[in-house]
């Protein structure tokens, strides 16, 4: 359930900071960000983290253990606990403080502030408040700390767009990270007489040198949104800023003098650099916690739901990249749900894991780890406008950005843009180099009409509060038709128990096109081939790839037998039959998809360091594509000539109607029976179909506490 650290492994070190002994000085150890998870005993786990991190406070009174948020979701214990697992854990860390995060707030603004409420340590956050503009019930807007002579005060800010990633209501409250950090370092040196001020941090990577360059007298940051592991600090206009990637793989000491300046920082390392533990005795009371939760999830969870047909990629380089076999059984899911669904959505966000499954069995723990949000799936109307502004707001994330979210997810950045959702019942292209354009959209086969009214199946965080949505969010409720009270999880995981064995392969739903080449030149039939000629990308390639497809307006293609680069022009092959198969449907909008290797100078695209990158910089790319429309007088043309020539051959063939009538008559008599309990004999098969078993209660509204009630059993109070 744990990723893999962000960077390369330093020397892992036991001992105390010599400096810590001096008497101007105090350490801060930091910062767990572990989304809710504690862990499995033979993996990097909550239990050697604790052994470790209390070698660091034993004894010390100039010491403070701090957290930087993320601990309350999205792991698979939380699916079922809301986060309170985490919680207990936590009461007996000494913790002097944590900032809160995105995940804290997985499950619902209720369940955040009764966990906060439940813990022996104060949440912090600066930058978040009520409609009213008050702190948010059982958070504290700052904490100050004293440590011999020296006043110490500790803030929290969240990162920007904090409504689009987590169940934050809409009415309450997010202030800018960078203009909050400003006046509460001010207000901490000035009003309550602070020696040092720090941030506990939840923006992301890049903020924090923003933060340092805008913000005097901010001494330290430590944290971040971005799982970024530093080999050490980096000292940025006069701030110190600490980052230590994902919880369970590092521990950050940090030693600050009375003036704020570093005196000494290191990274203690729990895992060796093939991201295994190292030799860490761990707490026994926590193992042993761990033993007993990890086994009493695994009881509801270890039963096989179904099979998968062939693999299932939950990476999100892939997810945030192109269409995936993840992304459409999650929303054929959808689609199954409400029978009556024109369209679904899935935020590439709201796919976990980074890991592959398949082919072969699917337990529920697989579902709901890939699964984890508190998301209810839901049906509403929206207009084909909505729709075409949804996949072109959302899908294509551009820039830094897009750099930002896979960098987040562990993965190399993406050329240009990423279109960040998976879909079911839409085939779209999109463009992302000049800025984010979606072009031909199809809803079944069918034009997008942006007059039209469509059913949508997806979750509420889209409908309500994910970016780039807008469209959706401003739906009113007399256009929700249904609310189903089961989270997408579940409903996944049903789906593949009604299913048996389930085999979402791909079906040219979402096709970037990198440069678009114009209408085909000619369009010949030469024998058992049909020969389209485009025209070449140009400058934008270095060479052309062999693959290279023709696809009609359902999503259903060809692949070309032969592609011929002439430097002006590309002749591309494609097999006669199959051509006129996808021709003879009713305005086909044929279309000709190739790849090719795009020239670095064309593209133009820069590192963060201002050098020229070599693209494709993705692994989820082998090559860009381009794009050429084959126009419907030309197909007309071709249907008119394929007719006319069986018109001929029609001419030539025998007309004896008594000779074809006894051809016929022995064909029937060859012909072999046909078995009527055929059908009986699948029912059969039907009847023999995985079951579920507590699914069936898990996918119903509050379904995770209800298993969590199974789990700790009556007199407990529910998740």
């Amino acid at each position: 359930m744990l990723g893999t650290a962000a960077a390369a492994v330093a020397a892992s070190a036991f001992s105390l900071p010599a400096a810590a002994n001096e008497e101007d000085t105090f350490t801060i150890v930091h910062d767990l960000h572990s989304h809710s998870d504690i862990g499995n005993p033979e993996e990097p786990n909550i239990a050697r983290y604790q052994t470790l991190v209390q070698e660091q406070l034993a004894g010390r009174e100039d010491v403070l253990f701090m957290g930087s948020g993320d601990e309350l979701g999205s792991s698979l214990i939380s699916f079922f606990t809301g986060g309170d697992h985490k919680v207990e854990f936590m009461n007996d860390m000494n913790l002097t403080g944590v900032g809160i995060g995105n995940h804290d707030f997985d499950y619902g603004l209720d369940v955040a502030l009764e966990n906060f409420d439940n813990s022996e340590f104060p949440w912090i956050t600066s930058n978040l408040k009520t409609p009213d503009g008050e702190q948010l019930p059982n958070t504290e807007e700052y904490i100050i700390e004293e440590v011999g002579d020296t006043r110490i005060g500790v803030f929290n800010v969240v990162l920007r767009g904090f409504h689009s990633i987590t169940d934050y209501p809409d009415d309450y409250i997010q202030e800018d990270p960078i203009d909050v950090a400003e006046e509460m370092t001010t207000m901490l040196r000035e009003e309550q007489d602070c020696d040092v001020v720090i941030c506990a941090s939840h923006v992301r990577h890049e903020n924090h040198y923003e933060m340092a360059e805008e913000v005097d007298g901010l001494d330290a940051i430590f944290g971040s949104h971005s799982h970024v592991t530093f080999d050490e600090a980096d000292e940025h206009h006069g701030t110190t800023i600490s980052e230590i990637g994902y919880a369970y793989h590092h521990l950050g000491v940090m030693t600050l003098n009375s003036s704020g300046d570093l005196v000494e920082w290191q990274r203690i390392d729990l895992v060796d650099e093939e991201g295994d533990p190292v030799d860490i005795e761990p707490d026994p009371d926590f193992k042993e916690r761990i033993e007993t939760l990890n086994a009493e999830i695994d009881d509801e969870v270890s039963q096989v739901v179904g099979e998968t047909a062939l693999e299932l990629s939950a990476s999100g380089a892939v997810n945030y990249a192109e269409e995936s076999t993840m992304g459409n059984l999650i929303t054929n899911a959808m689609m199954d749900f409400y029978e009556e669904a024109d369209v679904a959505f899935q935020n590439a966000g709201g796919i976990r894991t980074n890991d592959t499954y398949g082919p072969g069995e699917l337990t529920l723990e697989d579902i709901l780890e890939i699964n984890p949000f508190d998301n209810e799936i839901i049906l509403f109307e929206a207009t084909g406008a909505d729709i075409r502004s949804a996949l072109g707001a959302t899908g294509v994330v551009e820039g830094d950005d897009a750099d930002s979210r896979i960098e987040h997810l562990g993965n190399e950045a993406p050329f240009g843009a990423q279109q960040g959702q998976q879909v079911a019942g839409i085939q779209y292209e999109w463009s992302g180099h000049d800025g984010p354009e979606v072009h031909n959209v199809f809803i079944d086969g069918d034009p997008l009409d942006e007059e039209e009214t469509y059913t949508v199946a997806t979750t509420d965080f889209i409908k309500d509060i994910a970016s780039g949505y807008e469209a959706f969010h401003g739906i009113s409720d007399d256009e929700v038709i249904a609310e189903s009270g089961t989270e997408y999880g579940p409903a996944v995981g049903e789906y593949i128990s009604d299913q048996g064995v389930v085999e979402p392969a791909l079906e040219n739903r979402i096709i970037r096109v990198d440069e678009i080449v114009g209408e085909a030149l000619d369009v010949v039939e030469e024998g058992e081939e049909i020969v389209v000629t485009t025209p070449h990308p140009g400058d934008a390639a270095e060479a052309i790839t062999d693959d290279f497809r023709l696809i009609a307006r359902t999503g259903d293609e060809l692949e070309a037998s032969e592609v011929i680069d002439h430097e002006d022009e590309l002749e591309v092959r494609f097999d006669a039959d199959g051509f006129h198969s996808l021709a003879a449907l009713d305005d086909p909008h044929l279309r000709v998809f190739g790849g090719f290797d795009p020239n670095d100078d064309y593209y133009d695209y820069e590192d963060e360091d201002g050098q020229q990158r070599e693209l494709p910089v993705s692994a989820a790319y082998d090559a860009f594509k381009l794009r050429s429309t084959v126009e419907q007088a030309d197909v007309d043309a071709l249907v008119a000539d394929g007719e006319d020539d069986e018109d001929d051959e029609d001419d030539d063939e025998p007309t004896d109607e008594d000779e074809s009538d006894d051809d016929h008559a022995d064909d029937d008599d060859d012909a072999p029976e046909t078995d009527t309990d055929d059908a009986g004999d699948q029912d059969d098969l039907d009847d023999g179909s995985p079951g579920f078993g507590p699914l069936a209660a898990l996918a119903g509204a509050g379904g995770a506490a209800y298993l969590y009630s199974q789990r700790v059993g009556d007199g407990e109070d529910e998740a």
